[in-house]
């Protein structure tokens, strides 16, 4: 990648030389020492629903002859994400007075810097070269700033709620530092550097509404179960249930989720992963509790039993609060000979543990 990013320099240096004509003995172009460039990013709005388009605007203000840009502009990926086609379009000055293109190979991975977690972000590569017309070098110098370029993202379905930010990372050893003394005379090109000529860079923020992605009870049927969204568990179920269909008897899911259940290795019970999913992504998880069901097969019998039996002589201990919100069925904070007196009572028959309110 390194190489490629000299070669795409030079190569930039070189066609913008000889485009214009044969060079002449003449000097380089000569830094005036204040050259200076900010780049601000901006959305059409603050607040999009979820899958809209999202305008992403760029403005450059500088006080000095620029001949081409390039700038990584990264998103968190959580929130955006790049439409088929980006629809990236030059503007004012950069229309008239040059070629705009773009590259997201790989989702743009390739490159956004190292001090960030690539997994974390997209990004979009946007470069722009001045074309040259009656014998003189297109350029940019505005210090007011103009809107150079537009493109768009889109914002994911399973975003509601969340902010996402848009912004050209300092850390980028992309940037090109190129300058033109003279636009009528090739070879006035001159380089500066991060020092010499200072980038600021303003990010853009943008908030994603709608219907938040929940799990809810299910009014639907008899009895609805008991959602714990502090503690992401849900509980009220019936024992026995066998399937993610039986689960959706008792809750539903907002916000354009569907329920796609993990079980545990014996079945619906406790542990169980109720999870909400946009896109085949899950969002928003719950542990699905059956009180006195410690092995995880939905009901409570014997065979519970020897975990129930263990914790209380402290031969093992319950670390996992899952496990242990299902055994304490006194409510003490532990699984103790109170709780295990309970269970002998469930599993011979004498009571039926209630899965709404077992205390």
């Amino acid at each position: 990648m390194k190489i490629s990013k000299k070669i795409l320099a030079i190569l930039l240096a070189v066609t913008l030389a000889l485009s214009l004509f044969a060079v002449s003995a003449s000097a380089a172009g000569t830094p005036t020492g204040t050259e200076a460039m900010t780049v601000t990013v901006t959305t059409d709005n603050e607040t999009y629903e979820a899958e809209a388009a999202v305008q992403v605007r760029v403005t450059i203000a500088c006080n000095y002859n620029v001949p081409s840009f390039r700038f990584p502009i990264m998103f968190d990926s959580s929130v955006y994400e790049l439409p088929t086609i980006i629809g990236l379009k030059a503007q004012g000055t950069c229309a008239s007075k040059g070629t705009i293109n773009s590259n997201t190979t790989n989702g743009g991975a390739d490159f956004i810097p190292e001090a960030y977690d690539s997994s974390a972000f997209g990004c979009v590569l946007v470069q722009w070269t001045a074309t040259v017309a009656n014998g003189e070098v297109g350029y940019l110098n505005n210090e007011a700033g103009e809107l150079a370029f537009t493109f768009e993202l889109k914002t994911k379905a399973s975003a509601v709620g969340k902010t996402g930010t848009i912004f050209i990372p300092a850390e980028s050893d992309l940037f090109y530092y190129q300058a033109i003394e003279n636009p009528a005379d090739a070879t006035t090109f001159y380089y500066l550097d991060a020092e010499t000529c200072p980038m600021t860079f303003v990010e853009a923020n943008a908030m994603v509404v709608g219907e938040q992605v929940d799990l809810v009870p299910n009014e639907d049927y008899g009895t609805p179960a008991t959602i714990d969204e502090e503690n992401r568990r849900v509980y009220g179920f019936a024992e026995g249930i066998l399937s993610n269909a039986e689960i959706k008897e008792y809750v539903k899911a907002t916000g354009g989720a569907v329920i796609r259940s993990t079980p545990t290795d014996l079945g619906y019970g406790t542990c169980t992963k109720v999870n909400l999913a946009i896109d085949g992504t899950t969002v928003k998880s719950y542990d699905l509790i059956i009180f006195g069901d410690i092995d995880g097969d939905a009901i409570c019998d014997i065979n519970d039993l020897p975990y129930v039996l263990s914790y209380t002589a402290g031969s093992t201990i319950c670390d996992d609060p899952v496990i242990l919100f299902a055994g304490d069925l006194t409510n003490d904070g532990v699984i103790d000979v109170d709780d295990l007196s309970v269970f002998l009572l469930a599993t011979n028959g004498s009571i039926v543990i209630d899965q709404t309110n077992p205390y």
